[in-house]
Formats: C-alpha cells, sequence, structure tokens
C-alpha cells in the first residue's frame, strides 16, 4: 500500500469511528425525550455528515492531500 491508499484507509476508519462515538451518545441521551435540544440534533446531524464523507473517501480533501500531476508535455 503507498501513502495516498493508507491516508484514504485512514480517513474511512476515522468516519466509521465517528459515526460509531455519534450513535453511542444519540442513543445514550435518547431516554431524555423532550430534554434534548435543537443544537443537539443539530450537532448529531452535522457530525453524521462528515462522518459519511469521511466513509466515502473524501474526494476533495484527498485531492488536496495528493493533488494530480500535471501531464507531461509533449516533445
Amino acid at each position: 500500500m503507498n501513502a495516498k491508499e493508507l491516508f484514504a484507509l485512514f480517513l474511512r476508519i476515522v468516519g466509521v469511528l465517528g459515526v460509531v462515538v455519534i450513535l453511542r451518545h444519540a442513543l445514550a441521551l435518547a431516554p431524555l425525550g423532550a430534554m434534548s435540544s435543537v443544537y443537539l440534533d443539530i450537532k448529531w446531524i452535522v457530525g453524521i455528515i462528515v462522518a459519511v464523507y469521511l466513509i466515502r473517501g473524501a474526494p476533495l480533501l484527498m485531492k488536496f492531500a495528493y493533488p494530480e500531476k500535471p501531464a507531461a508535455p509533449a516533445p
């Protein structure tokens, strides 16, 4: 595995761990019912969106970290 593939794997692992942590906290606070605030709901939704983006491979982050080399000019 080269560095680019390892970085992509790392991003996906972080995304999976993010989903697990967010769901654990969401389920732990679920019995509160009406006590949950809109702030927490928005925080969970944003966290899930970021985690899913990382699981999908974060294409923009990968392009930034490993830009494509320009094609060599034809002689």
